[in-house]
């Protein structure tokens, strides 16, 4: 049986990869947390939170990444650093799917772009 998210994920991976990326891993976990996909795109590793919800949710996808959520990825992401000594640039994306529309926020944990 698929886990939740895994069809969310699915349509992200196809998004990012039809947009130039370069699919590294999906869901990395490390004991700090999990990234659904990590990616190359031109010079950047990209660190992407993908949420979805159906049309009968009263939240958008973007109000499900909290304070905790964004540290847990932060720490997860300087992780990956640590494993795979990569010293290149890095952002953290996040894709929201909610009624078959796709809305991806490059380097939104930086710039709050949501």
């Amino acid at each position: 049986m698929p886990r939740r998210g895994q069809r969310g994920e699915d349509i992200a991976a196809d998004f990012l990869e039809n947009n130039g990326h370069k699919i590294i891993t999906r869901n990395y976990h490390c004991h700090r947390g999990e990234i659904d996909i990590i990616s190359i795109d031109d010079d950047y590793v990209v660190f992407t939170e993908v949420k979805q919800r159906g049309k009968n949710s009263y939240l958008q996808p973007e109000e499900a990444i909290t304070y905790s959520k964004k540290k847990r990825l932060i720490n997860c992401a300087e992780r990956w650093f640590m494993e795979n000594e990569y010293t290149g640039g890095a952002r953290i994306d996040v894709i929201a799917i909610s009624d078959g529309e796709i809305r991806h926020y490059m380097n939104a944990l930086h710039s709050d772009g949501y």
